[in-house]
């Protein structure tokens, strides 16, 4: 009984955590590890599965992502301003149990799978990165102003991913897409948000999203949904709909098999298994990691979508007056975690982001700021 109370603890902790700006799931876990906290891995399943939800509220409604559901700000914002945010949340939803359970099904193939294809691609991962990022730059509308944002967002995030941060995503993405976007932000009546019925018309990019979510823990650097999302962009012509069920059921694939590959070769990208691989051998607890997370989803789902109509009043909100509590408030949290060299980067980032606007260069090139890194990285283990 204890644990059941831990565990829906975690999913409340964790739908609450999301809505605030800048606080991760691997920070709430964190400190549930310094406080001790009983059944720990029941707790960080659920604070996991819930918070990746949740996370999705301030992307679409407020414009703050965190590092996963970057590129979900510029779809959601654009369906906020059309009357049709509880319609984005809709479909991140359906698309985000539709891809879990997906990803439940051919959970246990993948053990095998994970090993043979790592091994094959292993020391082709800098030279696949280096592709994408081309792909990435020449497709875009002005060649010259995208490599030269790629390139210094890719300067800053090595800075950042070297000095030692606590937290370095935190100011490195909240200068880059939330700051700058409060920089830019113009006034503008945004409508009442209808609850619309949705239609089930991009069921193909849930199950494209799944399949890029299945390699998206072999290949770091990319391996943030907004990255992914961003590749299959390239090969693959998306709406705003497509978009956002794109994003968050790569997120949802990557979430689950991050489990997979956790037990099949030891690694993990994302930091709520790491952690959870410190407090119990997941290989040998499979059936009891998998039913928690799918658990915890279920749940968070359903509470958002039941208090949907309240999220969507969330975008009535005078943004011009909120805008600027939001922008103390991440500075304040990036000088907490960060310290002065947390306030530098946000304020590097959010200069960046604000010239990249302006010269209305695609805002996904500042992805460099972790495509860079990680390929110099490579480099230096392979060669």
């Amino acid at each position: 009984m204890e644990e059941l109370f831990v565990f829906i603890f975690g999913i409340l902790i964790g739908v609450l955590s999301a809505l605030i700006p800048g606080l991760h799931s691997n920070t709430v876990i964190s400190i549930a590890k310094t406080l001790d906290v009983p059944f720990l891995p029941a707790f960080i399943l659920a604070v996991f599965g819930s918070h990746l939800i949740s996370s999705y509220i301030p992307s679409i409604f407020f414009g703050i992502p965190e590092q996963g559901s970057v590129l979900a700000v510029l779809p959601g914002q654009r369906m906020v301003r059309q009357g049709k945010g509880i319609a984005a949340l809709k479909i991140v939803l359906f698309a985000s149990i539709l891809s879990l359970l997906i990803s439940v099904s051919v959970f246990y193939p993948s053990l095998t799978l994970f090993p043979l294809i790592y091994s094959s691609i292993k020391s082709f991962i800098p030279h696949i990165l280096i592709l994408f990022s081309s792909i990435l730059i020449l497709r875009s509308k002005n060649l010259i102003l995208s490599f030269l944002v790629f390139a210094v967002s890719g300067m800053l995030g090595y800075f950042s991913l070297n000095a030692d941060l606590v937290d370095p995503f935190l100011p490195l993405f909240s200068g880059m897409f939330a700051i700058s976007a409060i920089l830019n932000y113009k006034k503008s009546k945004i409508p009442v948000q209808k609850d619309e019925k949705i239609e089930p018309n991009f069921i193909f990019y849930v199950l494209i999203g799944t399949l890029f979510g299945f390699f998206a823990d072999l290949l770091p650097g990319v391996g943030s949904a907004s990255q992914i999302a961003t590749f299959i962009s390239i090969l693959f012509p998306i709406n705003t709909v497509g978009y956002l069920a794109t994003i968050s059921s790569v997120s949802m694939s990557e979430a689950v098999f991050s489990f997979s590959t956790a037990a099949s070769i030891d690694k993990s990208r994302m930091g709520a298994t790491a952690m959870l691989s410190e407090q119990i051998n997941i290989e040998n607890n499979l059936l009891f990691v998998i039913a928690l997370f799918l658990a915890a989803v279920a749940v968070s789902c359903l509470i958002i979508y039941f208090l949907r109509k309240k999220i969507g009043a969330l975008s009535g909100i005078d943004f011009s007056h909120f805008n600027i509590l939001i922008g103390a408030y991440l500075i304040l949290i990036s000088f907490l975690i960060d310290g002065w060299l947390g306030v530098l980067i946000i304020s590097l980032g959010a200069l960046l982001g604000w010239i990249t606007i302006k010269l209305e260069v695609e805002r996904t090139m500042m992805m460099g700021a972790v495509i860079i890194p990680t390929i110099l990285l490579l480099f230096r283990i392979f060669f």
